[in-house]
């Protein structure tokens, strides 16, 4: 894709948080050799609290929360993965495997050197950051599952593969994906809100850069969307509370009954008529969980509440 085909999306610099103050953006290269980008606020040295967002998204989903988990003392760090937003878009379909992905997550938190951090992980950023900490709770201290989907299926998955054959990721690669987006959006959000034009342009903004569509592609064929069907499964002993919008349609008529036995003690917490981003179309619900979690985890893990702690800013 050329520079002038370029124009009608947001550069790079007009990207969330589009040089806001109060966030720090980096580009800290990993030990793989992949270089992802990095969102922080929050002061440095406060508890550290890591969120992973899904396919297709980036750092962009959190920012109705990071303010709030900042604010109450916490450092909120929000990164695109491989393959999103800003980050390095590898191509090998081996680079988009559970394992592969819990290997990254690995890999961010030993770079930036986050002492067992809070996972947060929305949509497939939530059953990653589940079996991250299925594998490694000594590495993590909570978890917050959002709306997670990829262990029991995607509605409609066997559809998008079949409409995605590697024949045309050409086109792909040159087509904007306006059309595809628009939709894509309105079919998240529930009863309670509805898409913006900056969240059309935020979302589009990674497609000018011709290795997303093959990154998007690998994603959707290698992870294994159907993980409690094809494998063991690990329980992940950690305080936790998960949150999905009843009027969901990619998350199962059950909810998140899943993972009960596999968290132990989750806290679930139903969001009534929103839909799949629910971090974006019901923050103050999220954050208030968020909150919650957060401020139980470090009142379990230290025995008192630590005062540098607020509780304010929900």
């Amino acid at each position: 894709m050329t520079e002038r085909s370029r124009r009608d999306y947001l550069r790079p610099g007009e990207m969330f948080p589009a040089g806001d103050p109060a966030y720090r953006v980096s580009y800290p290269r990993l030990r793989s050799g992949i270089r992802i980008r990095v969102v922080e606020r929050g002061d440095h040295g406060a508890p550290p609290v890591l969120m992973i967002h899904g396919w297709g998204c980036s750092a962009y989903i959190y920012r109705e929360n990071m303010p709030a988990i900042a604010r109450a003392g916490f450092r909120a760090i929000a990164f695109d993965l491989k393959g999103h937003g800003l980050s390095d878009k590898p191509q090998n379909e081996a680079e988009y495997t559970i394992q592969s992905l819990i290997d990254h997550v690995g890999e961010v938190i030993g770079t930036l050197e986050l002492d067992q951090p809070t996972l947060v992980g929305h949509s497939l950023g939530g059953s990653l950051s589940y079996h991250f900490a299925s594998r490694h709770s000594d590495r993590v201290r909570g978890l917050a599952l959002l709306s997670p989907v990829g262990l029991t299926g995607v509605p409609l998955m066997r559809i998008y593969r079949l409409l995605t054959p590697s024949f045309m990721l050409p086109l792909m690669r040159r087509v904007k994906p306006t059309t595809i987006v628009k939709v894509a959006l309105r079919r998240v959000y529930g009863k309670r809100g509805s898409p913006t034009a900056r969240d059309l342009a935020e979302y589009l903004a990674p497609s000018q850069f011709p290795e997303y569509a093959g990154a998007m592609r690998a994603l959707l064929h290698t992870y294994d969307w159907t993980a409690a069907k094809t494998r063991e499964l690990r329980k992940a002993v950690l305080p936790a509370i998960g949150m999905w919008g009843t009027v969901d349609h990619l998350m199962p008529k059950d909810g998140m009954r899943i993972y009960v036995p596999l968290v132990p003690g989750i806290e679930l917490r139903p969001i009534e008529d929103a839909g799949h981003v629910i971090t974006e179309e019901t923050p103050h619900e999220v954050n208030s969980g968020l909150l919650d979690l957060l401020h139980r985890v470090h009142r379990d893990s230290s025995g008192t509440q630590n005062t540098g702690i607020k509780r304010a800013g929900r």
